[in-house]
């Protein structure tokens, strides 16, 4: 399944070329030129919402949010992760989650699913 991401600052680059070459659409937050480094969490969940991505954050702001004001939230709670690592769990997710409507949530992305 193709998904679009929006990564936050704190994500590393080499994650968007890694799922960029998977055939997903990416962007990365600092690159989008309505949003940039240190934009506000609102302008990114808006944008995130008007684009139908999934946030990929290790902000815990994002997962304070109520389920309903966006499209989906990767939390990566342990940002010492390669971003190799980080890419094939975040395909793990996708594999196992069944549809992008079951993807509008929070989802802890951590190597307990590799």
């Amino acid at each position: 399944m193709q998904v679009s991401f929006l990564l936050d600052e704190n994500i590393a680059a080499p994650l968007a070329d890694k799922l960029d070459k998977a055939g997903h659409d990416v962007e990365r937050v600092v690159d989008v030129s309505e949003l940039g480094e240190g934009v506000d969490d609102t302008a990114i969940r808006l944008y995130a919402v008007e684009n139908n991505q999934i946030i990929v954050t290790s902000d815990d702001d994002f997962v304070q949010m109520p389920a309903d004001s966006h499209s989906g939230v990767f939390y990566v709670p342990n940002q010492s992760l390669p971003s190799h690592e980080l890419y094939h769990i975040i395909q793990r997710v996708i594999e196992a989650i069944p549809n992008r409507e079951a993807m509008d949530t929070v989802t802890y992305v951590t190597a307990d699913w590799l």
